[in-house]
């Protein structure tokens, strides 16, 4: 797919962060819109932004945890726009802590967001893609599908989920002209940290020290974004984004038992010093 004017491309998670810049990056190339948050304010500016550069801009209040809003919100996309041609799945949160500390409700919230969120997602729309002949879906994974990492029992969870559930899709869709492609970014400057939900206090002042990072690491969404739409363009695979990305994925294809040990020991500190 290499010409996006007039096209229908689906953001969720649209809000904020990284899918802000994803509904702005297809907008700039033309693309009519049709952009879904939990969040009803910032959602309604971000559709107002994207109404302003002249694209065709369609937004719904959506939880993506709850089957019934995803399907709704399917069944108004095609009424209103009439096809799809993109699918971001993109809405993500993040518990940390322990495995231990977290309680089942978080891992319900978690799972439903980031797993059954894109499931959910594919499930309504792709069958209607396969109708139309084609296009493409995009599914935001993490750094976190690519390798373990300290104290994200839970993230890492889910977003190897939707790594390994979109490279299967991935194979299947190619019968139907549909790409798909897994976004694996990295340390990325969005409020995703300031969200987490973390489970005692230690973990809640690690995760302000994360923050700072990401703050000074200052890594914008909307190289993401971009690299989102080169996916769309090439039909890529597996996407990683972000230098630190590229160094994981090698690291623990060089030797997984030293990667392991490297999370040990990051585990070890934060439990031994609380850092």
């Amino acid at each position: 797919m290499k010409d996006f004017n007039g096209k229908v491309v689906v953001v969720t998670g649209a809000g904020s962060g990284i899918g802000k810049e994803i509904g702005l990056a297809f907008a700039r190339r033309g693309a009519r819109l049709a952009v879904a948050d939990i969040d009803e304010a910032r959602l309604e500016s971000v559709r107002k932004e994207i109404e302003a550069m002249g694209n065709t801009v369609k937004s719904w209040v959506v939880d993506v945890s709850q089957a019934e809003q995803v399907k709704d919100f399917c069944d108004d996309v095609y009424r209103e726009m009439g096809r799809v041609d993109v699918l971001c799945n993109n809405a993500g949160v993040a518990v940390g802590g322990f495995f231990e500390d977290i309680p089942l409700e978080d891992w319900e919230w978690i799972v439903g967001i980031n797993l059954w969120g894109e499931i959910y997602g594919c499930h309504y729309f792709y069958p209607r893609m396969i109708k139309d002949g084609g296009g493409h879906i995009v599914n935001v994974a993490s750094g976190a599908a690519i390798a373990p990492l300290p104290l994200m029992t839970a993230y890492c969870a889910t977003k190897s989920g939707v790594k390994g559930f979109s490279e299967t899709l991935r194979a299947e869709a190619r019968l139907h002209g549909i790409g798909v492609s897994a976004i694996c970014p990295g340390f990325v400057r969005t409020n995703i940290i300031k969200n987490t939900r973390y489970c005692t206090e230690d973990d809640r002042k690690f995760g302000e020290k994360v923050d700072r990072f990401y703050e000074w690491r200052n890594y914008p969404p909307s190289k993401v974004a971009s690299a989102i739409v080169k996916a769309v363009e090439r039909n890529r695979g597996v996407v990683l984004v972000g230098p630190e990305t590229y160094m994981e994925d090698a690291t623990y294809r060089f030797s997984r038992r030293f990667w392991q040990a490297l999370v040990a020991v990051n585990v070890w500190l934060s439990e031994r010093y609380k850092i």
